[in-house]
């Protein structure tokens, strides 16, 4: 009896132990990581040209020693082209940017301005010169009269010769406040662990520039991704003698990434949502094709637009969603894809806002890598200095469109 029990017992333990490995491969959202994916950072200004929406990125070293982490940022827009009075506008493209995080360090910085961490500011994507009558951003096109600049931000630990280390010890958070209404909501950035190799510090190796988002050199992405949702137009939520109208803001985007000089274009998917609402009914033919990055609210997806309060028929629903290639659809050159996103709830009191938001819950496991044009010699040093709060360069700006190819390097951002 007792050498059954044993045996049972080592089988649990086995069982535990096989579980607790196949979720520590698997990207999060609570852990601290060696790559951090924040998903979505806006900027927006008024009619006047005044900023009414920023994000503010946070970044935290949590461990005694120095680590170097470099950062893409990322436009989410694709290539706009001129509409007079409106400019042209770039798309697809990126900024590359490098830091020092110091042992213990904390460091935040607007996306607006790139201070006081002294990084780029998002607007190097896509500059305007308010004061030669250029505006800021390009215009927001989802009912408000707002301009709008917007993508996401890929960063993780290195050395001093820029190649990927092992660094479990990177977390942070992105907020989003909207100054015209008073509100705010946060998210924690996507984070990704690695035990290809077990040294902190140590490299990890294979194909330089290439990160392999697999389980193995890094956690994997999720699958499937989950969101729970109130349907547009639902007042379920209303109370206290007010009414509140609620819509959702979903952000999404695959996590496949080519950003080479020569590189061959962002990765095109098809969206689909299986919707089913609180009477367990299911509706699975609403779709959506991106390509790079996309947000959008539920209330101005195409028809078929099951998250609609008069076509779900229930004030709550939940929705898979699943990257998946259709040729027909989206194009030939679009694929399955591995997707990550988040969502903002506004809930609207008559003319006054509030704003909560999180990311989405994921399911199972699939693959993406991300590549750049790996640093060829030495002789480019990192693009930050040592000390954190200084000047910075950018470097690779990469323009994908039917625009010509702008390719900035070097440029230096004056410390303030």
């Amino acid at each position: 009896m007792s050498k059954v029990r044993i045996i049972a017992c080592s089988l649990c333990i086995a069982v535990l132990l096989a579980s607790t490995a196949s979720a520590a491969d698997r990207v999060s959202a609570s852990e601290k990581g060696s790559l951090l994916i924040y998903p979505k950072v806006e900027l927006r200004w008024d009619t006047s040209g005044n900023l009414i929406q920023d994000t503010i990125i946070e970044m935290t070293n949590d461990y005694p020693a120095d680590v170097e982490i470099q950062m893409f940022f990322v436009h989410g827009d694709q290539y706009l082209e001129a509409y007079p009075p409106e400019r042209a506008h770039p798309g697809w493209h990126w900024v590359n940017n490098e830091f020092t995080l110091t042992h213990n360090d904390p460091v935040y910085w607007s996306a607006a301005t790139g201070m006081p961490a002294g990084t780029s500011p998002f607007t190097i994507l896509d500059p305007g010169d308010p004061a030669h009558g250029i505006p800021q951003g390009r215009p927001a096109m989802d009912g408000t009269s707002d301009r709008v600049l917007r993508g996401y931000i890929i960063a993780w630990a290195v050395n001093y010769e820029g190649k990927k280390i092992r660094w479990n010890h990177l977390c942070g958070k992105a907020t989003l406040i909207h100054y015209m209404d008073g509100s705010a909501w946060s998210y924690n950035p996507y984070s990704f662990q690695t035990d290809y190799v077990s040294g902190n510090g140590d490299l990890i190796g294979g194909e330089p520039g290439v990160l392999h988002l697999d389980g193995e050199e890094y956690d994997a992405c999720f699958d499937t991704l989950l969101l729970d949702f109130f349907a547009p137009g639902s007042s379920a939520l209303s109370n206290g003698g007010r009414t509140v109208f609620s819509d959702t803001d979903l952000t999404v985007f695959p996590v496949d990434a080519d950003l080479r000089q020569e590189t061959e274009g962002p990765v095109t998917t098809k969206i689909k949502f299986a919707i089913c609402n609180e009477n367990e009914i299911c509706y699975s033919n609403t779709e959506r094709c991106i390509t790079g990055w996309d947000q959008q609210l539920l209330s101005m997806y195409d028809a078929p637009n099951h998250f609609l309060l008069a076509n779900l028929q229930t004030d709550k629903g939940k929705a898979r969603l699943n990257g998946i290639a259709s040729p027909v659809e989206c194009g030939e050159h679009s694929q399955n894809a591995a997707i990550l996103g988040v969502a903002m709830t506004m809930l609207d009191f008559g003319g006054d806002f509030a704003r909560a938001g999180s990311n989405l819950v994921g399911m199972g496991t699939e693959s993406a890598v991300i590549q750049m044009d790996p640093r060829e010699d030495n002789t480019q040093e990192k693009t930050f200095s040592t000390q954190i709060l200084g000047k910075a360069n950018a470097t690779g700006i990469k323009t994908v469109g039917r625009t010509a190819t702008l390719e900035i390097d070097d440029m230096e951002i004056p410390a303030e």
